[in-house]
């Protein structure tokens, strides 16, 4: 058996970490059905999970917390007053 070097190990490590595409995609997009108070429930999100960060056009991001069969419930996380139905 062939006993590898620390150093090759590492170098390999660092290797493998450079070549992982750690890129984010967008899953699937849904649409605005109700904007009041910095929750916005949005119908389109089959899905997502609880505590998921959902990006808004704008770069804005909110936090989906009330997961129904039909819509989703999204704590936002900044300026609101920007998103329409």
């Amino acid at each position: 058996m062939q006993q590898l070097n620390p150093s090759e190990i590492s170098a390999l490590i660092k290797q493998r970490i450079g070549d992982l595409d750690t890129s984010a995609t967008a899953k699937n997009e849904g649409t605005i059905v109700m904007v009041s108070d910095g929750i916005v429930r949005i119908h389109g999100l089959a899905d997502a999970m609880y505590g998921e960060m959902i990006e808004f056009d704008g770069g804005l991001f909110g936090m989906a917390l009330n997961l129904e069969q039909d819509s989703v419930g999204v704590v936002v996380l900044g300026n609101y007053l920007s998103l329409q139905e």
